[in-house]
């Protein structure tokens, strides 16, 4: 079945799958992995080692039913460190969801390069200060707003912010890997 994979099945069975839906201020999310030191691991060698193979296999065995689920949504990648891009040669949250072949606009932007993992809960809080939107077009479009890793939703929470003052026709929002927060501590494995 999974002949032509960029990941094998024993490198897979390591990732924590959740699969799990979740409310970001009364929109629709999901998250497929629990951010554990796996997911740490792999997605230091993808952003830290330039290694861009790692791409194709974080949404490898979701590929097709996301892209099912998502079909008719333009996907709004959330922005990192133009510096952090320059250096690496590519964005990382792009090449991940790429993957997916949906359609895709870059236009929420950093006004400082601030690094998020760099930041304590109350400076991510004030993510919204440096996050802009272009002047784009986005009404009657279904966005799908990615990121790969939730924390705090700060960064979803100032994208959403943005994208709704262009009226799309419907928000929703899609991660990679979700931090345990308090809510999560009773859901079991």
């Amino acid at each position: 079945m999974f002949k032509n994979t960029s990941i094998c099945h024993r490198c897979f069975s390591r990732f924590k799958v959740q699969l799990k839906s979740f409310d970001v201020d009364g929109y629709k999310a999901l998250f497929l992995f629990d951010y554990d030191q796996t997911v740490q691991e792999l997605l230091y060698q993808f952003k830290g080692c330039f290694d861009i193979e790692l791409s194709q296999a974080f949404l490898e065995y979701f590929r097709v039913y996301l892209k099912l689920k998502y079909s008719g949504f333009t996907i709004i990648p959330a922005p990192s460190s133009k510096e952090a891009d320059e250096k690496r040669g590519f964005n990382h949250v792009v090449e991940i969801f790429s993957t997916l072949k949906l359609p895709m606009l870059r236009c929420v932007y950093k006004t400082k390069d601030v690094k998020q993992a760099d930041l304590n809960a109350k400076e991510r809080k004030e993510v919204s200060k440096i996050l802009k939107i272009d002047d784009v077009n986005l009404s009657k479009k279904r966005i799908l707003i990615v990121d790969d890793v939730y924390t705090t939703g700060s960064t979803i929470r100032s994208m959403i912010n943005l994208v709704k003052t262009k009226n799309p026709k419907e928000i929703q929002v899609l991660v990679m890997s979700k931090t345990m927060d308090l809510n999560d501590q009773n859901r079991p494995n």
